[in-house]
C-alpha cells in the first residue's frame, strides 16, 4: 500500500512529532511511505531519513499556489491513500478530493480546543464529509466533532499517540532524590493554551504552603511567530513579568526548547503541564514513559492519562490555588514514594502508547479507507474519561 502523508512541516510540535512517528511505523510494516509538507521547517526530518521514508517539501508562500499544488500532486499521483494532520493540511486534502477521487482519504484533528465546537470550525468541519475516515488523538476531540457534524458519528475513530519506550525509559541510574528540594520539567511552547502565568502564580502559592521545601520549576519551550513571520513573545513576556512579580527569579526558569527531551524528563522530581485545554499531550505521554509522575490540568482526556494519586494528581488549569495544593500534594511525598508512582505510569504507558499498537490501528484505517470500505473501527484506548465529557460542558 502506497501511503502519502501530508502536515504543513516537520517543526518540533506534537502532530509533527506523531506523523514522522507514524510514518516510519508504517514504513517498518512494509508500506511504500512519503511526507510531504510546504513549510520549510524540518526538526524531524533525521527521523524521516532514517526510517527511509521518503520526503517533498513545496515551499510556496502563496496560500493559493500552495493549493493548487497540493491538489496537483494529490490527484495525479499513484499513492493508495493519504492521511492528513492538522487544520490547514487537511482542508487541502478534503479540497483536493472535489468533484471525486481515486485514492482513500484519512484526515485527523490534534487539538480539543473548546471554542471550535460551534460557529467557524463546525462549519469547516463539514469538509470532513469529503474523507473516508477522521481521526483523533483524543476522546474529547472526537466527541467535538460528532457533536458539530453527527453525521461523521460512523467514520470516527480515536487513536492516541504512539511513544518510542525504548528512547523514552527510566533512567539506567537512577538520580539521588532530596526530599528537601522539588524540581518540575515543563515542556511546552510558550503559548496562551499551555498557561505559563497561571502555573507560575500556582507555584508562588505553594512555595508559600510548604516552605520547607525547595519547589523549583524548569520550563523548557518556544514562542509561536506572527503571520508576519517574527517571534510573538507575550506570553513568555507575561510569564517573565509573573516571575519577576512573585520574587521568583531563582527558582522559575524560562529557557529555549531542549532537544533530546529525555534528560529534562528524568532529571525532574515530576513532569507538569498546566494546559486549558489539550488533545493528547506528547510531553505527559513521554514523561510517563520516563517514568516520572505527573501534575496535569483536569481537561480533556486526562482522565485516561493520570489517576489521582497513583502515577500523579489532577489540577483545575484556571485555579492557581488548586494548582498549589496539587504541588503541594507531590512534593510533600517522600522521593521513594515519587518513585513508586512513576514506575505505575511507566506501565500505564506501555499499556497506552505502545507504538506496534497504534501503528496496528492505523494501519486498519488507511486500508479500510484505500478500499473504500465502511467497517467498523475500534478506539485506542477504548475508554472515554469523564474529564472528556466535562470538556464539552
Amino acid at each position: 500500500m502506497k501511503v502519502l502523508c501530508l502536515i504543513d512541516n516537520l517543526g518540533s510540535g506534537g502532530a509533527q512529532r506523531q506523523l514522522a512517528t507514524l510514518s516510519v511505523l508504517l514504513k517498518k510494516q512494509g508500506m511504500d511511505v512519503s511526507v510531504l509538507t510546504y513549510h520549510p521547517q524540518d526538526f524531524f526530518l533525521p527521523l524521516l531519513r532514517e526510517g527511509g521514508v521518503g520526503y517533498t517539501c513545496l515551499e510556496s508562500r502563496s496560500p493559493w499556489r500552495r493549493m493548487a499544488a497540493i491538489r496537483r500532486i494529490l490527484r495525479t499521483g499513484d499513492h493508495d491513500v493519504v492521511l492528513a494532520f492538522l487544520d490547514g493540511p487537511v482542508l487541502y486534502a478534503e479540497l483536493a478530493a472535489i468533484p471525486w477521487r481515486h485514492w482513500g482519504l484519512v484526515v485527523s484533528e490534534r487539538n480539543a480546543v473548546p471554542s471550535t465546537t460551534h460557529s467557524y470550525m463546525a462549519w469547516l468541519r463539514q469538509f470532513h464529509r469529503l474523507a473516508d475516515y477522521i481521526t483523533t488523538n483524543s476522546h474529547t476531540n472526537r466527541l467535538m466533532v460528532e457533536r458539530a457534524v453527527p453525521a461523521l458519528k460512523g467514520r470516527m475513530v480515536t487513536i492516541y499517540n504512539a511513544v518510542d519506550l525504548d528512547a523514552f525509559t527510566p533512567a539506567q541510574v537512577p538520580r539521588n532524590r532530596d526530599a528537601r528540594r522539588f524540581q518540575m520539567a515543563v515542556a511546552a511552547s510558550y503559548w496562551h493554551q499551555k498557561n505559563p502565568a497561571l502555573f507560575i502564580e500556582g507555584i508562588a502559592l505553594a512555595r508559600k504552603l510548604l516552605p520547607e521545601v525547595d519547589i523549583r520549576l524548569d520550563w523548557y519551550g518556544r514562542s509561536p511567530r506572527g503571520k508576519d513571520g517574527t517571534l510573538d513573545t507575550t506570553v513568555y513576556d507575561e510569564a517573565s513579568r509573573m516571575v519577576q512579580t512573585h520574587g521568583l527569579q531563582g527558582c522559575v526558569r524560562l529557557n529555549p526548547d531542549r532537544s533530546p527531551i529525555q534528560e529534562v524528563y528524568c532529571d525532574a522530581d515530576a513532569v507538569a503541564l498546566p494546559s486549558l485545554y489539550e488533545g493528547l499531550p506528547n510531553t505527559i505521554c513521554e514523561a510517563m514513559a520516563c517514568g516520572r509522575p505527573v501534575l496535569m490540568s483536569h481537561v480533556c482526556d486526562a482522565g485516561n492519562m493520570v489517576q489521582d494519586g497513583h502515577n500523579g494528581f489532577l489540577f483545575d488549569p484556571l485555579s492557581p490555588e488548586a494548582m498549589a495544593v496539587a504541588i503541594c500534594k507531590m512534593a510533600g511525598l517522600a522521593p521513594e514514594a515519587r518513585e513508586a508512582m512513576g514506575a505505575n505510569g511507566r506501565q500505564m504507558a506501555e499499556r497506552m502508547f505502545d507504538p506496534a499498537v497504534v501503528a496496528g490501528h492505523y494501519t486498519h484505517v488507511l486500508q479500510a479507507a484505500a478500499a473504500r470500505k465502511r467497517v467498523h473501527l475500534e478506539h485506542w484506548v477504548p475508554s472515554t474519561p469523564e474529564s472528556a465529557l466535562q470538556s464539552l460542558m
